[in-house]
């Protein structure tokens, strides 16, 4: 019986060990698929300050191609604004999130960041979930959903 409970440990001890946490990034394919990722929510530096819907300060969404390329599209008062360029996916060695790093070509005023250049850095939440980090430096929170794969 001993014996029994000693690999029942160790099985369990297996399973656990044996799926990498990719944030759900395996099922979330640049290759195969255009992706549409559409603005959900709004957040301030303030506690309870979220808005989602029409109530958020303006719309927004990103294409992203599987050639690597994206649009970034801002609607404000029936104005809309757009960019393009490039992106890629990124990890670095102490973290272990995944990020999407933009490089702007057209639109950099919409280049939501804290260095005031052409780029700008997603974090992935989940496969579906995607977040800006904007906010970092006092800049919105924006969470985007993925609508369309």
């Amino acid at each position: 019986m001993k014996k029994y409970a000693v690999l029942f440990l160790y099985l369990v001890f297996l399973a656990s060990c044996s799926s990498d946490d990719d944030f759900g990034l395996a099922s979330t394919q640049f290759v195969f698929s255009e992706q549409k990722w559409e603005l959900v929510q709004m957040s301030g530096s303030f506690q309870n300050s979220e808005t989602t819907g029409e109530e958020m300060e303006w719309q927004g969404y990103y294409i992203f191609s599987p050639e690597g390329t994206f649009l970034k599209s801002r609607t404000i008062d029936g104005l809309i604004f757009e960019a393009t360029g490039s992106f890629e996916v990124i990890e670095y060695d102490d973290d272990a999130n995944h990020y999407l790093e933009l490089t702007f070509e057209t639109g950099k005023e919409l280049a939501g960041n804290c260095t005031g250049d052409a780029k700008e850095l997603l974090m992935y939440r989940t496969s579906t979930m995607i977040s800006s980090l904007w906010m970092a430096c006092d800049g919105p929170g924006l969470d985007y959903s993925l609508s369309k794969n």
